[in-house]
C-alpha cells in the first residue's frame, strides 16, 4: 500500500497529540519500535516512506487505530475492503532482551537459564 503526504501529515498530528498525552519522548518511542531515533525522525519528516507495517506498530504503540485517521486507509475502507485486527500473544521462558520485526516476522531475542 503506498501512504500519501497526508497520510504522513496525519500520523504526525497524532504522533505530536498522543505523546504528549503519554509523556513519550521520540527516543522512548524508537526503542518500542526497535528503530533509532534518527529512522523514527526520518520516517516521521517523509525522509524514509511509511509502511503498513511501521504505521500499525507505531499506532499500536500509541493507542491509536489508523484506520479511524489517516486518509488512505479511511478510503480503502470506504471502498469496501476489509481488514481483520488479529493479536498472537507468547509466552516466553526467559528474560526478553530485544524484540524486532523482520518483514512478517517478531523476532524475540531472549536468554534463558540452562540447568
Amino acid at each position: 500500500m503506498e501512504f500519501t503526504p497526508d497520510d504522513l501529515q496525519a500520523l504526525y498530528h497524532v504522533w505530536m497529540s498522543q505523546k504528549a498525552r503519554m509523556h513519550l519522548t521520540q527516543m522512548e518511542a524508537a526503542k518500542r519500535l526497535g528503530l533509532s531515533q534518527v529512522e523514527l525522525s526520518n520516517i516521521l519528516r517523509g525522509r524514509e516512506p511509511l509502511t503498513l507495517q511501521f504505521v500499525q506498530s507505531f499506532c499500536r504503540h500509541l493507542h491509536v487505530d489508523p484506520y479511524l485517521f489517516m486518509p488512505s486507509l479511511l478510503r480503502q475502507q470506504r471502498e469496501g475492503q476489509q481488514h481483520v485486527k488479529l493479536v498472537n500473544k507468547v509466552i516466553i521462558d526467559g528474560d526478553i532482551e530485544s524484540v524486532h520485526i523482520d518483514g512478517n516476522q517478531v523476532v524475540i531475542e531472549y536468554r534463558s537459564l540452562v540447568r
